[in-house]
């Protein structure tokens, strides 16, 4: 195959192209998805066929390219799913203007001020002292309430604040609540 045999790569295809796939279709469990994998695997082999190291068992190494290629393939699919997935399904920040994300900022704010303001009033206190960047201990000294009912409150706060503001974003609300 180094030597530009398309028969010596003809006979590498045929002999491992199946069971190649059977292995990565255990993994991936979509044929589809599989035989782009397998197929862009051997594509790949043909283009560095100069570069190729000389195998007594190309076998292992073939598994060794499909076992990368899966793990790319997954790492791929975590990436899209994240956080980059949330970005692409909003519009082309660079065509969004400055005006309409002003206004999507302001109705947020204004829904997390609004739920804020319907906290009860030593949730409220507790939650404000704390988004002052006050330790449990030092809240719990101020309101003379034990620091477990600091805690609780603030879970409290932030259990009504993720449920109430659900509906923004979820990037955006974490900002806004995070502890």
């Amino acid at each position: 195959m180094k030597q530009d045999d398309a028969r010596a790569f003809e006979a590498i295809y045929n002999r491992y192209f199946l069971k190649l796939s059977n292995t990565a279709f255990k993994r991936l469990q979509d044929r589809e998805t599989t035989e782009e994998i397998v197929q862009e695997l051997f594509v790949n082999l043909w283009l560095k066929r100069h570069r190729l190291p000389d195998l007594k068992i190309p076998e292992s190494y073939l598994q060794t390219l499909l076992r990368h290629a899966v793990i790319d393939w997954f790492r791929a699919q975590a990436r899209q799913n994240g956080f980059a997935a949330e970005m692409l399904a909003q519009p082309d920040r660079q065509t969004v203007n400055a005006t309409e994300q002003h206004i999507l900022y302001a109705d947020l704010q204004q829904a997390y001020e609004s739920t804020v303001g319907r906290l009860p009033e030593k949730c409220r206190q507790v939650y404000a002292l704390h988004q002052q960047g006050r330790s449990v201990a030092d809240i719990a000294d101020e309101l003379q309430i034990a620091p477990k009912t600091v805690e609780s409150h603030l879970l409290k706060a932030q259990h009504t604040l993720r449920e109430l503001l659900k509906d923004y974003s979820a990037v955006a609300v974490a900002l806004m609540i995070s502890f």
